[in-house]
């Protein structure tokens, strides 16, 4: 007569003296975890941008194909998203003069209209809304794109054939962004003035030479350094991360919409840190 044997799960004993993790235990656990991968997200990120720059400036790396899927990003994340930006950038230079004028009235030095819009426009507004409105119309795409097609195994397919994965799918992404990002932001600039001449003329108590000739005269060069790189980097590092996001998703495809989450939350957070930074020194 055959036994049947049956696997026993051995119990487990606690040690005595030995002590469960409390709340506070765990807490510095999971922020080490935390710190520990996000500083190797920022090592990778650090070497594709690099290795993404290094190729850029190689005129051979630009093949066909390359130019191909910069063409669709600059299409896909910059001229689709012009309309949607000319639509913002008329809201928040509506909004941005009227509280402007009014604060500047009730000190009296309304004189200082022009100069504060073109800080508050140009400085911060158009490049930091031209980063969100490239994250919420793009990030997401790229994420999944890159993401599904590792999942599909695709990836493992282009790279069996030694394609390299910066140059063919990391490059074009990034650059196109970067290029829409210093686009879009222009776009911004040039509604929100619109809108606030509009507003003052709605206002009637100014006259809109003056305001754009202490416009002109207030702009500086370290203001278009700050609006092209406050509009290129995070745009350029957007693209990266998201790249980055969607080849690191693996297992099921449920793993893709949190590779679109921890891309989105990071564009962001890149935005946010290369925005301060910029500001920092123009401000120096």
């Amino acid at each position: 007569m055959a036994l049947r044997h049956r696997a026993v799960r051995p119990k487990m004993r606690r040690m005595k003296g030995s002590k469960e993790p409390g709340l506070l235990g765990s807490f510095f656990g999971y922020l080490e975890q935390a710190l520990s991968s996000s500083f190797a997200t920022l090592v990778s990120v650090t070497a594709i941008s690099s290795e993404c720059i290094a190729f850029a400036v190689r005129p051979g790396s630009w093949r066909k194909p390359v130019r191909s899927r910069l063409a669709r990003q600059i299409l896909f994340g910059g001229v689709e998203a012009v309309p949607f930006t000319m639509f913002a950038a008329t809201i928040v230079g509506v909004v941005l003069t009227l509280n402007s004028y009014q604060w500047l009235d009730f000190t009296g030095r309304i004189d200082f209209l022009g100069p504060a819009l073109s800080i508050l426009v140009i400085r911060e507004a158009a490049p930091a809304f031209a980063c969100i409105i490239l994250i919420a119309a793009s990030a997401s795409a790229i994420t999944t794109e890159i993401a599904t097609m590792r999942i599909n195994g695709e990836i493992d397919l282009i790279e069996s054939q030694g394609i390299n994965l910066t140059q063919f799918l990391v490059m074009p992404r990034a650059v196109g962004l970067a290029l829409a990002g210093t686009a879009l932001a222009a776009v911004f600039v040039a509604c929100a003035f619109a809108a606030s001449a509009v507003t003052i003329l709605f206002i009637g108590r100014m006259a809109l030479a003056p305001f754009f000739g202490e416009v002109f005269s207030a702009v500086d060069t370290t203001d278009l350094l700050s609006l092209v790189g406050r509009g290129t980097v995070p745009a350029f590092l957007i693209g990266v991360i998201c790249c980055h996001d969607g080849l690191a998703a693996s297992g099921a495809a449920t793993a893709i919409p949190q590779a679109v989450t921890r891309a989105m939350l990071g564009s962001v957070a890149a935005t946010l840190v290369i925005s301060a930074v910029f500001a920092f020194v123009a401000y120096m």
